[in-house]
């Protein structure tokens, strides 16, 4: 079976390998993602921490990760 995989990639050539490998390397490990307006590479949830008080403004800090490791924080 392996000898019919390698003839399949052989014959559909690199361009598969090569997109099923690009498609891999954004897929994320968790279930929320973060969508930046402006933002073309895939952001990933890691955590959310909320602070709720009475009377006074919410703050949340959300913590996240991305494969783009040349991703700044300017560009956010």
């Amino acid at each position: 079976m392996a000898n019919e995989f390698d003839r399949l990639v052989d014959k559909l050539g690199g361009g598969l390998v090569n997109g099923l490998i690009d498609g891999l390397k954004s897929v994320s490990h968790n279930r929320y993602t973060l969508t930046v307006e402006g933002l073309s590479s895939p952001v990933s949830v890691l955590q959310v921490k909320g602070d709720e008080p009475l009377n006074q403004p919410w703050h949340y800090t959300i913590t996240f990760t991305s494969p783009d490791k040349a991703l700044s924080l300017d560009s956010l």
